[in-house]
């Protein structure tokens, strides 16, 4: 992945990240470069949905891009009944996240954002609030913090942390966020992009992590979630519906299943 942004880096002639800390931070132009070619990754995959169109020309598709605590936790009370309306409808389901770009034309897109950045809007897509989800704090049942209710979030100071999103996407910024409110910088223990390696750490009892409620409500054996306070961190899920397949009637069918779902599991914090 470094040698591809390099030489991408190279051909633009003209910085596209910079070094901070131990990782690297988008730059101004690359994350510009990134939006604008948004498009262009969603054009290339029009091909291929035209032709897969005309083999299941009889049967109706719905492609949805979302990330993968939402796909375990909710997608499938939200497909179930869109799939008892309509029967013969197929759905594709892919993960966006931790890629930064949509990798084929999808119907539906479920993101985080980052309340107090800028609202996203995808072009040809309809934005709508869906919920805000707050953050725990994970540790191992043998930690002091799972015997609290809350903890304030300047006590995670002290921790040792494993950081799961090596890709610095919007939902590892709202813990960025919390973090220089609080007043400090995480000590790293170690970065893991897999999520069963990173809590099988926590679950050892070697380090926390915090992690937005929906991942934490189906927690493995041995591992607690707890309340943060002063401050909380929150990201924003929405949903994102392609305007020119917004009135089918199975689109419109997950909009409003997605919304109720939402609205009952998770209220807005």
């Amino acid at each position: 992945m470094s040698q591809h942004i390099t030489t991408l880096q190279k051909s633009v002639g003209a910085p596209l990240y910079r070094r901070s800390g131990r990782g690297i931070e988008v730059t101004e132009l690359g994350r510009r470069l990134a939006e604008e070619s948004a498009d262009v990754f969603t054009g290339l995959g029009r091909p291929d949905s035209l032709v897969e169109s005309y083999r299941t020309v009889s049967r109706p598709r719905m492609r949805i891009a979302a990330f993968t605590s939402f796909n375990a936790e909710l997608l499938p009370d939200i497909i179930a009944p869109v799939a008892e309306a309509h029967e013969d409808l197929r759905f594709d389901i892919q993960l966006n996240e931790p890629a930064k770009v949509r990798r084929s034309h999808c119907t539906i897109e479920i993101r985080n954002e980052v309340p107090q950045d800028d609202e996203v809007h995808l072009p040809g897509m309809s934005r709508t609030v869906l919920f805000d989800d707050d953050y725990r704090v994970v540790v191992s049942d043998r930690h002091p913090f799972a015997r609290r209710d809350s903890v304030p979030f300047y006590e995670l100071a002290a921790e040792r942390w494993v950081d799961y999103d090596l890709w610095s996407g919007p939902t590892s910024r709202v813990v960025e966020l919390a973090c220089a409110a609080a007043g400090f910088e995480p000590v790293m223990f170690a970065a893991s992009e897999d999520d069963y390696a990173a809590l099988a750490l926590v679950g050892a009892n070697l380090a926390v992590t915090v992690l937005p409620r929906l991942s934490t409500l189906h927690l493995p054996s041995g591992l607690v979630a707890v309340d943060l306070t002063d401050p909380v961190p929150i990201r924003r899920v929405v949903m994102h519906i392609r305007d020119r397949e917004a009135h089918l009637p199975h689109v419109r069918a997950f909009a409003s299943a997605a919304e109720a779902i939402a609205a009952d599991r998770l209220p807005a914090v």
